[in-house]
């Protein structure tokens, strides 16, 4: 028999607690809908194994709350491959360890700690405080909550739309990528490799961004209210927002609105850019109006209702600044209307009444301005790739990028006679998919230019 079935299932009470050792299988865990530990998967082997037992290679052990799970390593040539698949119940604290293996997690509410010897990461749509340690594998992360600690040595940290209290990020070698972050705690730091690092809207914060060899780019909303430092031994300091910049040594400090969030670039030997994103955050929005239906149900007392008078205020703020770049008026004039009422609403709202009335007109509201707001959005995304073509097309995409290669700075790169017939049309055959992606609006004309670049240099 080459393939073997497995399953193995672990109930205890108290379940505090559940460790994974793995040098056996790739890894994917998610929530379980009971309250107990399940594991299936399968094992391959090359060649039929007859005295093939599932416990040599599925160890477990439990003591005071705390579950063991050893999955060693099958010595043998024979052994193929080994996937298994683990529910874990909410709430317990899972601990991972494990090398040469990915491990992927899925919808957990757990907090974790993983730590991954060479293998990547993978977490999506998870909930809880995370730790995790990859010496050689990639992190990816995406849709998640909880504080994050990260340490990495050889491999990049991509993440999007995860947010939380602290967020802690440190990589030896290799990039530290994050886009729609919330934390108002920031401390990512890179020995040789660039950050990307774009923030949602925060009332308060404290970041600090360190590389010693790469570049930095932070992306800031255009009504953040931060003060900045950036500082660069050898680099440059450039940006797009229209501020005044006072210059210190090699440190330059700008401050946006009233200043509330501290940010701290800095850079031995690489470029920090600061540029605003003018993009809506819709999930911003749609979480704002949550926070403001808890803040409504618990009100008891004046003050209290003044807080949520606050929140509301600044949200509409935001709305109406988003409201300021969307051309079309009737958009313009529901999202002004939905507002007013949103303030009308709370301001005139009786905390000692009955609120269900009031519940159910501030979830009707909401549901107007994000509407209005993703059909301003739409707009907006058109008229910007109407823009483009109108920017990058005398003829065509095509006819402005072969000006490009023909140009005598790219040409160089993109010439030469080839020995080898097939090498050659290997490369044209590359540079038309190129211009093609370029055509259909998959890449922008300056990443198409790097890729053309590269393979001119092959």
């Amino acid at each position: 028999m080459n393939k073997f079935n497995l399953e193995k299932r672990w109930v205890f009470e108290p379940l505090n607690k559940v460790v994974i050792e793995n040098h056996l299988a790739k890894l994917f865990l998610q929530a379980g809908a009971e309250q107990e530990v399940c594991l299936k998967g399968t094992i391959n082997f090359n060649r039929s194994q007859d005295d093939f037992q599932a416990d040599d290679y599925i160890q477990s052990d439990y003591q005071e709350g705390v579950l063991k799970i050893s999955l060693p390593e099958f010595e043998s040539d024979e052994f193929r491959e080994a996937v298994f698949n683990v529910t874990i119940p909410e709430g317990v604290y899972l601990h991972i360890i494990t090398d040469n293996y990915p491990v992927n997690f899925d919808n957990l509410k757990n907090k974790l700690k993983v730590l991954n010897e060479n293998g990547p990461i993978y977490l999506q749509n998870c909930k809880g405080d995370m730790h995790l340690e990859s010496e050689n594998g990639l992190i990816r992360l995406s849709n998640c909550e909880g504080d994050i600690f990260a340490k990495l040595e050889n491999g990049p940290f991509s993440a999007s739309k995860i947010s939380g209290k602290s967020l802690h990020l440190e990589n030896e070698n290799g990039p530290l990528k994050l886009h729609l972050a919330s934390f108002p705690e920031v401390n990512l730091y890179s020995e040789n490799g660039p950050l990307y690092f774009e923030t949602v809207p925060l009332e308060n914060g404290n970041f600090q961004l360190k590389s010693e060899n790469g570049s930095i780019n932070l992306i800031l909303p255009n009504n953040f209210d931060f003060t900045l430092e950036a500082t660069t031994q050898w680099g440059r300091i450039k940006t797009n927002f229209d501020l005044p910049i006072q210059v210190r040594d090699n440190t330059y400090t700008m401050i946006n609105g009233n200043g509330t969030v501290i940010i701290k670039a800095i850079t031995d030997n690489g470029t920090i850019k600061i540029n605003a994103e003018n993009r809506p955050n819709l999930d911003f929005v749609k979480n704002k109006f949550e926070q403001i239906r808890i803040a409504l149900f618990k009100v008891n007392s004046e003050e209290e209702k003044q807080k949520v008078v606050e929140m509301v205020n600044k949200v509409v703020a935001y709305i109406n600044n988003i409201a300021g770049s969307i051309k079309e008026e009737n958009i313009k004039e529901k999202l002004t209307t939905s507002t007013a009422k949103l303030k009308e609403l709370v301001e005139n709202f009786d905390f000692r009444a009955t609120n269900d009335k009031v519940l159910n007109n501030l979830e009707d509201i909401g549901s107007q301005i994000q509407d209005a707001l993703k059909e301003g959005i739409k707009n907006l995304k058109e008229n910007m790739y109407d823009f483009k073509k109108h920017h990058f097309h005398t003829e065509s995409v095509t006819a402005y990028i072969k000006k490009i290669l023909d140009s005598p700075q790219i040409k160089p790169y993109l010439g030469g006679e080839h020995k080898k017939k097939e090498k050659e049309s290997s490369i044209d055959h590359s540079r038309m998919k190129i211009l093609e992606m370029l055509e259909a609006g998959k890449i922008t004309a300056e990443e198409a230019e790097r890729l053309l670049k590269a393979i001119g240099k092959e």
